[in-house]
């Protein structure tokens, strides 16, 4: 019993040491995350626009234009 006490006062003691720094220094977590500057590879990156589908002559679906083959049925697409 004596050790799960001194347990629970050791981790509220770490809990002390680490938070209240953090709730200090301006508001806690969520607002260092706010004013925290954007990376600029964070940007999100522009839509590619996607290739243009054509049909497989054999089972007649749609595959990719930079396809050499069909994966639904096999056929070559050459």
């Amino acid at each position: 019993m004596m050790m799960v006490a001194g347990l629970i006062v050791m981790l509220l003691v770490v809990l002390l040491v680490i938070g209240l720094p953090v709730l200090l220094a301006g508001g806690g977590l969520a607002a260092a995350l706010r004013r925290r500057p954007s990376h600029p590879s964070a940007a999100p990156l522009p839509a590619t626009p996607p290739a243009v589908a054509r049909q497989c002559p054999a089972c007649g679906r749609e595959v990719r234009a930079e396809w050499q083959v069909c994966p639904f049925c096999g056929a070559a697409l050459t």
